[in-house]
């Protein structure tokens, strides 16, 4: 699957699939039915993920599909290549 992942990407074809399968409350990163409206204005609507562990904001700009705001799942823990707490 084809997918976008940073701040400004618009949402690809695929992802855009899911969300116009899915309904507006559904996110295309965590796959949950967490997606809420923020501030609007002329054709846009904000929209956030509220799932914790996500948080991936997008604009929705009606016909003209959705762009990110945010960076893919923004509140994900981040993978390190090493930790100095391995036991954690």
């Amino acid at each position: 699957m084809n997918r976008s992942t940073k701040d400004r990407d618009k949402l690809t074809e695929d992802e855009m699939g899911i969300v116009l399968a899915k309904g507006e409350r559904h996110c295309p990163d965590c796959d949950t039915e967490n997606v809420v409206e923020g501030p609007s204005g002329g054709l846009s609507i904000n929209r956030y993920c509220l799932n914790p562990e996500c948080g991936s904001r997008f604009n929705d700009m009606g016909p003209f599909g959705w762009e990110r705001i945010s960076d893919a799942k923004p509140n994900a823990p981040k993978e390190t290549p090493w930790s100095p707490y391995p036991y954690r």
